[in-house]
């Protein structure tokens, strides 16, 4: 009967193991699928910035009835008012400038993006507020902060 609890203890220790590797999985995963899922938004808001851009001769009119028509045709989806369509342009025309700007902004929130492209004119400071967004995984308050206080 002794042996036999030991090997109960041995296959609880495994299992234990089991778990966390999976648990472990599970958690790289969902960090790599938000990840993705950030790149992919950030990617449509430069497209659609583009378009906006393109479309510019329309004038406020324009932006005004994309975003009325968007609402309609996707009323669960959120990020398409006239005020965020222009930062949408606002985004692609700041983010053409710089390759490297382009590909650290596919890596940050939106809202760090629009915080940094708002408060940061110079692009070596831009990039250097970016590459602190991932090293240091900072929240928009965090990166606000940064911004107010000139850490750099």
């Amino acid at each position: 009967m002794g042996g036999n609890k030991v090997a109960e203890n041995m296959l609880e220790k495994d299992f234990k193991e089991i778990v966390e590797i999976i648990k472990n999985q599970i958690n790289t995963t969902q960090v790599l699928i938000m990840s993705d899922a950030n790149k992919r938004l950030i990617d449509l808001y430069f497209f659609v910035g583009s378009i906006v851009n393109d479309n510019t001769y329309w004038g406020n009119k324009f932006i005004k009835n994309l975003s009325r028509i968007i609402k309609i045709e996707y009323p669960n989806i959120k990020g398409f008012s006239p005020r965020n369509l222009i930062n949408m342009r606002k985004f692609y025309l700041e983010t053409t400038v710089n390759e490297k700007v382009q590909t650290l902004s596919s890596q940050i929130p939106w809202s760090h993006n629009l915080l940094i492209i708002s408060k940061i004119s110079d692009i070596n400071e831009r990039l250097w507020y970016m590459e602190k967004c991932l090293e240091n995984g900072w929240s928009h308050d965090v990166l606000a902060i940064q911004i107010e206080t000139r850490i750099i």
